[in-house]
């Protein structure tokens, strides 16, 4: 067995396991008596923020790479976005949460064990760097999306953006502070982090207790949307790297030391493994809490998620030979 399909295997297993978790519980649950909306909420105002958080405090935090890094997410967002609205009308759908799991990503369970497998601790922070960028506008442009509201004040009201801030505060900022604050401040910490590590199981369990109701006509109905995304995202990631190496973004040549060039080709690989991914499990949360397309939201994710099992490793060969 290839080292790519064990890293894929790796990776993936243990979110594969948690899903069919949730959805044994779907299944003993004959009466629909969890509350997923509940969840959803629990996700949106406290376990994703924390997580954001989490993963920003902690590490130095380098604004020319997150614009690199960054920059290629909204690019790839921003593509994505006319290619689902084409594709939703196609489908004769008229709600917008269709087109959440295809224009996002999972950026989080899957790609950043995948990042920290295959390049160490220095690709892990800049695949946390896209994955934050990814989560914003999520839980910005797709609250607006799937919510239909437009009052600016809703976006200031997002508590990922807020998470984002004063995570980005806290690991480019080191007051000297006294100590009863110092310490009331590393006991909060860790109550956050305790939060963040239950913000990607939540996830993951509330997808396969949905994917427990969902029919197979509905899984039909997420084959074009869920392919979309497998294959147009990559394909998009390739051409931004491209397009990045003949602005100098992330310069290529002989001269260059070394280890830049391998940061340079780190950056690339990330962009690309992050755009090969499936959509997020949060979108189909944002269509549950606001009650917009959760069904074919759930059949893409799950047909997205069975079909990167054989996309991302043949993305990761690709990266392999024409990046690295």
């Amino acid at each position: 067995m290839s080292s790519e399909m064990l890293i894929i295997i790796r990776a993936v297993l243990p979110s594969f396991t948690i899903a069919l978790l949730g959805f044994m519980l779907g299944k003993l649950d004959s009466k629909r008596e969890m509350n997923q909306k509940t969840i959803s909420n629990m996700v949106y105002y406290f376990f994703t923020p924390c997580l954001v958080f989490s993963s920003l405090h902690k590490r130095s935090f380098d604004f020319q790479e997150f614009a690199v890094i960054g920059g290629a997410a909204l690019l790839l967002i921003a593509i994505m976005t006319p290619v689902a609205f084409f594709c939703k009308k196609r489908a004769g759908v008229t709600q917008n949460g269709y087109v959440l799991p295809i224009i996002f990503m999972n950026t989080g369970n899957i790609s950043l064990p995948i990042a920290l497998l295959m390049f160490g601790n220095e690709g892990l922070a800049k695949a946390i760097m896209f994955h934050m960028m990814n989560i914003l506008v999520l839980y910005s442009y797709g609250v607006y999306l799937v919510s239909g509201k437009s009052d600016l004040m809703q976006f200031f009201k997002i508590p990922a953006l807020w998470a984002t801030i004063l995570g980005v505060i806290a690991a480019t900022s080191n007051p000297a502070l006294p100590g009863i604050v110092s310490d009331t401040y590393a006991i909060a910490n860790k109550g956050i982090d305790v939060l963040a590590l239950g913000a990607i199981p939540l996830l993951i369990i509330n997808l396969g207790y949905s994917m427990s109701d969902t029919k197979l006509s509905t899984l039909k109905d997420g084959i074009t949307g869920a392919t979309l995304r497998l294959l147009a995202g990559p394909l998009l990631a390739f051409g931004l790297v491209y397009c990045y190496r003949l602005l100098g973004w992330t310069p290529v040549g002989g001269m260059m030391d070394p280890l830049t060039s391998l940061g340079f080709r780190t950056t690339e690989a990330i962009i690309v493994i992050n755009a090969a991914m499936p959509g997020p499990v949060m979108a189909y949360l944002l269509n549950v809490k606001f009650d917009n397309c959760p069904d074919k939201a759930a059949s893409m994710l799950a047909v997205g998620t069975l079909g990167g099992i054989a996309t991302i490793p043949l993305v990761l060969s690709l990266i392999t030979r024409y990046i690295m």
